[in-house]
């Protein structure tokens, strides 16, 4: 297209307009929303003049402009696959995304329409602007506006479903995930977008959910979802809420969450796992079942050996008593009652939690009905003994966050607290200290006496630090010999050189390492914070203050000043 335009927007090509064009195009220069037309690629080539006003620019300065730029990033995906799904459609449905304006970010209303006549690929495009509109919504029917905007921009795909299976309404959520156009499913049966393979599923889900399973909850089921074009599959989790008795609802409301990350996280966590499950192949759960009347129905010996049961105690089979007599080891007897207490009920679906004992032993429950004929008769319990996985998981949490050789915090701990601790000054108004330390002679002591003793006069000096410091203090290995100290909550700079000073005056003293007498001497950086510091301003002005230290000969503390900074850069 070339850019001559009437006064209406339209391209002068070929014989002169006649009277009724010449006034349809000036009808719609002048329409009240912006038209615009975009070839396959989504690059502008003609604008009305309310676009141009949209777009505070010149149609012949916008020609070529890519549209997609004009999209705010998290609705981009969005906006490409509605625009894809236009091609096949003589009107597409509305959409709202976000596109950039000459005032900013606005809240749009899309409807496109193919335009092959124009050129193959091209669309013309309607946009409302709903900024306004909708505020005003926001403002005079808050809970609806809002309500609609979450549903609308959900990460889970929400639909409403007929009560004989059929889709009526699903959300934005459904392109994001899958590619699927909304208006396409509309009045299909949910199950086309079910593999044959878990069909059954899905249909045991509705059953169960017709027949007012949402008492205890929502009624889930794990299945795959098709993927827009048959090119593949998501595992997800849907769960039905049966409002058909419901007048402004009238059938089931379905949210469903992609899986895919849960999934590969525990795969991740059964091959961390694998070794140890292996080792333990000859461990089984411990199993209980009970009546609904609290009777013991039947139990595994592993059971006993779990529980510690003795055998007087099982011989009558009353499950209430053995649970009394179990309940003293627990860490939290009345939770466990209470939850005990609950599950005899005859509730349906599963259940599943934690039991942490007394002594330090954890214990993983998992809870099933037992059913006869479709009717509650009991309950399945199982526990399997998870002690090792939970401490195996404490000690990696540990092991990230401090030295493997002192046992202090490392880097990235010392790191952490500082950020919090300097959050807290906006709040607490008051002051901390942050000392920076490096041995002077660790490579004089790793050079005559080994690294075996270097790595012992560290571990003497972290010791050194711990009972030099208050409760609530911090002391990091932050790499090598260097040490980082946290103070919260000081006076004044006073209570951190007497800090720094304390440190000093004991690694002086005489060290014993390994069979020698080793001597040691520190240069420390101080410096000081208030609200408004930055946490690593502070970390680097303190190792400033140790380098300009060691600089003065070492075995002594010197303050943060704002000098040091040229001082350090002028050393050769």
């Amino acid at each position: 297209m070339n850019n001559s335009m009437y006064p209406g927007g339209i391209e002068e090509t070929g014989p002169p307009p006649s009277a009724d064009e010449r006034v349809l195009a000036r009808l719609l220069g002048e329409l009240p929303d912006a038209v615009i037309v975009i070839d396959a690629e989504g690059c502008l080539q003609w604008a009305n003049r309310t676009a141009e006003s949209l777009l505070g620019r010149s149609i012949p300065d916008a020609v070529g402009l890519s549209g997609l730029d004009l999209v705010h990033p998290d609705d981009l995906e969005f906006a490409l696959r509605s625009l894809a799904s236009v091609q096949g459609k003589d009107v597409g449905a509305p959409i709202e995304i976000r596109l950039r304006t000459v005032t900013g970010w606005r809240l749009m209303e899309l409807v496109g329409a193919p335009v092959r006549w124009v050129q193959d690929g091209a669309i013309v495009l309607s946009l409302r602007d709903l900024t306004q509109r909708r505020r005003f919504e926001i403002v005079h029917d808050h809970d609806d506006a809002r309500l609609r905007s979450l549903v609308h921009n959900s990460a889970a795909v929400t639909m409403l479903v007929s009560p004989d299976g059929c889709i009526e309404s699903v959300s934005g959520a459904v392109t994001r995930v899958l590619g699927h156009d909304p208006e396409l499913l509309e009045g299909l049966p949910l199950a086309n977008l079910v593999p044959e393979a878990d069909r059954s599923a899905l249909q045991g889900a509705f059953e169960r959910a017709s027949r007012g399973a949402t008492v205890a909850g929502p009624v889930t089921v794990s299945l795959s979802l098709i993927r827009h074009g048959n090119i593949g599959m998501l595992p997800f989790e849907l769960a039905f809420v049966n409002l058909i008795d419901d007048p402004t609802v009238g059938g089931y409301v379905v949210t469903g969450h992609d899986i895919t990350d849960r999934q590969l996280a525990d795969l991740e966590v059964r091959k961390a796992l694998s070794l140890q499950k292996a080792t333990l192949d000859a461990t089984a759960d411990g199993i209980l079942v009970v009546d609904n009347d609290g009777l013991m129905v039947s139990f595994n010996q592993r059971l006993t050996e779990m529980w510690r049961v003795p055998e007087s105690l099982l011989t009558n089979r009353d499950g209430r008593a053995v649970t009394e007599y179990v309940r003293d080891q627990l860490a939290s007897p009345e939770e466990f009652m209470a939850k005990v207490e609950h599950y005899y009920k005859g509730l349906e679906g599963e259940t599943g939690d934690v039991l942490v004992f007394k002594d330090g032993r954890v214990f993983e429950r998992v809870s099933k009905p037992q059913c006869a004929d479709g009717t509650i008769v009991g309950r399945v319990w199982s526990f399997r003994d998870i002690t090792d996985r939970t401490q195996l998981e404490e000690r990696l949490s540990f092991q990230a966050f401090h030295d493997s050789l002192t046992g202090l915090g490392n880097r990235a701990l010392f790191q952490d607290r500082l950020r919090h601790a300097v959050d807290r000054l906006e709040r607490s108004r008051g002051r901390l200290g942050v000392l920076f330390l490096d041995l002077d002679n660790l490579k004089i002591v790793n050079d005559s006496l080994g690294h075996s003793a270097g790595d012992a006069l560290l571990q003497t000096v972290a010791d050194i630090l711990k009972g030099c410091l208050r409760t609530g203090d911090t002391a990091a290995r932050l790499g090598g010999d260097e040490f980082g100290i946290l103070l919260e909550e000081i006076s004044n700079h006073h209570d951190a050189i007497e800090v720094a000073e304390r440190i000093m005056t004991a690694v002086r003293r005489p060290l014993t390492v390994g069979a020698e007498a080793v001597r040691a001497t520190v240069s420390i950086g101080l410096t000081f914070g208030g609200p408004g510091t930055n946490s690593d301003e502070l970390l680097c002005n303190a190792d400033l203050a140790m380098y300009v230290a060691k600089e003065r000969g070492g075995n002594r503390w010197a303050e943060f000043e704002d000098e040091m900074h040229a001082a350090i850069v002028a050393v050769p």
